[in-house]
């Protein structure tokens, strides 16, 4: 599904990205940690086509296409998602109608059933009708607003997810819910790469690889043994 080639990027000629390589498979679940400043934020960006990242070596794939140069809405409709660390709020859009707009644009399916399932997710994750009036991320908590991106990716209900640390500022009720969304998710062929610096939320997805992320490249990949390793030394035996 995604396939990233050795790829190495510069934001305002900052070497940010540095040689790395990744893959997500249809159906897999991929976290991806490390220390503050190891890159994980650009390389979410550079893979939704954000300009103020320059890819300068290496490629991104998406099933067999190249989008390296491909604009941010092209990359969305070829089916992938990402959530911002940084949500922005955005006056004069409702939640409702925001929502019902990008279920509706979900191919193949039916329109009126996307939206049903969204406004059931919503009620899921404890959100009154009120919440849905108000506009899109307009002084939200900073749980709501990751409650706001998960419905978005409901409604897209994309190939794939990049989720850029949306267990922040949730609750672990909230937590609980929104891990149990992805799962399901996941369950039905959607990859996700999950940024992350919580071992909690890791445990509770239990992802297929885990990733560490150092001085913009991955310097170790494997299973649950990385969580513990971490929890036990912390990113130092890896930033070395």
């Amino acid at each position: 599904m995604l396939s990233v080639k050795k790829i190495t990027v510069e934001r305002e000629g900052k070497k940010v990205v540095n040689g790395l390589s990744l893959n997500v498979r249809k159906g897999e679940m991929h976290a991806l940690m490390g220390p503050n400043g190891s890159g994980k934020t650009s390389l979410c960006a550079t893979l939704l086509g954000s300009p103020s990242y320059r890819i300068i070596k290496g490629s991104i794939a998406f099933g067999k296409k190249n989008i390296a140069k491909l604009e941010t809405e092209e990359r969305a409709k070829q089916g992938m998602f990402l959530s911002f660390q940084e949500v922005p709020e955005i006056q004069g859009v409702g939640m409702s109608s925001f929502l019902r707009t990008v279920a509706k644009k979900q191919k193949g399916g039916d329109p009126r059933a996307a939206v049903e399932h969204v406004e059931k997710i919503a009620k899921q994750l404890g959100l009154s009708a009120h919440f849905m009036e108000r506009f899109l991320n307009d002084g939200f908590s900073g749980g709501e607003k990751r409650k706001s991106e998960i419905l978005q990716l409901v409604a897209a209900n994309p190939k794939l997810a990049i989720l850029d640390e949306i267990d922040s500022g949730l609750d672990i009720d909230s937590l609980k819910s929104i891990a149990a969304i992805l799962k399901r998710m996941v369950k039905k062929g959607m990859g996700l790469l999950l940024v992350s610096h919580s071992p909690r939320i890791i445990k509770m997805l239990k992802p297929d690889y885990i990733h560490v992320m150092c001085k913009g490249t991955i310097v170790t990949s494997g299973g649950k043994e990385i969580v513990k390793k971490l929890e036990k030394e912390g990113y130092k035996s890896y930033a070395q």
